[in-house]
C-alpha cells in the first residue's frame, strides 16, 4: 500500500486476501467473545506468549487472559468498522505463505451482570439465545438500566500471525479462493485464478481500549 513516498501499492490479490481474512477473523473472534463458552473459545485464538493489553492493563499470555474472561460479565459486541493491512511483503511466487496482519476494529460493546439481569432482564444482550443482528434490532436504550449494561465504544488492535503447519491447536482457520476480479488486469502472468491459500491465524498481540 503506497504512502506517497515511492512505495508500490499491494497487488490486487493480496488486498483481496487481506480483506477476506480480516472479515473471517472478525466474525469468528466476536462470536466467540459473546458466546457463553467464551472462556474456552477465546483463549484458543491466542498464543501462550501473546502480548495483551486490556484497557491499559497488561496481561501475560492466554492462561491469564482466560482468568480475566472468567471474571467478566457476558457481552454483546456490535462491530462498526475494521481496517486490515498485511505486515511485510509477499511475492506472487511465495504467496502460499500467508502474511501476518495488522487489524484494527471499532464498535460498541454492552455487558450484563447477574444483578442487572435480576433488576432489568430486558437490558441484557440477547447473544446467548438469538443472532447478533436480531438482538441489535430489538435492543433499545433504557435510561433506567444499570450503567454497566449501556453500550461502550471500543477500539481493538490485533497483530495476527499464521500458525498453519505448526503443532498449535486453535486459531481461526481461513481458506481463500482468489476472486476472478483480483486475477484480472494488472496481476502477473504467474497468477492462477482460483488458487487457494490456507492459513490459521493466531493473535500475537491484542490491545483493547474503551473510548470515552
Amino acid at each position: 500500500m503506497g504512502d506517497g513516498r515511492g512505495q508500490q501499492s499491494a497487488p490486487a490479490w493480496l488486498m483481496d486476501f487481506t480483506s477476506n481474512a480480516a472479515e473471517t477473523f472478525v466474525t469468528a473472534y466476536y462470536a466467540a467473545a459473546d458466546s457463553p463458552q467464551r472462556t474456552q473459545l477465546l483463549p484458543s485464538l491466542y498464543l501462550p506468549t501473546s502480548s495483551i493489553a486490556w484497557n491499559g492493563n497488561p496481561i501475560s499470555g492466554a492462561a491469564q487472559f482466560a482468568q480475566l474472561l472468567d471474571a467478566q460479565p457476558g457481552s454483546q459486541h456490535e462491530i462498526q468498522s475494521f481496517d486490515c493491512h498485511p505486515l511485510g511483503t509477499m511475492n506472487a511466487s511465495d504467496r502460499r505463505d500467508a502474511p501476518s496482519l495488522l487489524l484494527i476494529v471499532s464498535g460498541t460493546v454492552a455487558h450484563y451482570t447477574p444483578e442487572s439481569l435480576a433488576t432489568n432482564a430486558s437490558s441484557a444482550p440477547k447473544s446467548a439465545t438469538t443472532p447478533a443482528s436480531a438482538a441489535a434490532s430489538k435492543r433499545k436504550f433504557d435510561a433506567d438500566a444499570p450503567l454497566s449494561t449501556h453500550p461502550r465504544v471500543f477500539s481493538q488492535s490485533f497483530v495476527l500471525v499464521n500458525g498453519n503447519g505448526s503443532n498449535a491447536e486453535g486459531g481461526v482457520p481461513f481458506v481463500w479462493t482468489q476472486s476472478r476480479s483480483a486475477s484480472k488486469g494488472k496481476s502477473s502472468s504467474t497468477d492462477t485464478d482460483g488458487q487457494k491459500t490456507v492459513a490459521r491465524y493466531f493473535i500475537q498481540a491484542d490491545a483493547l481500549r474503551f473510548v470515552g
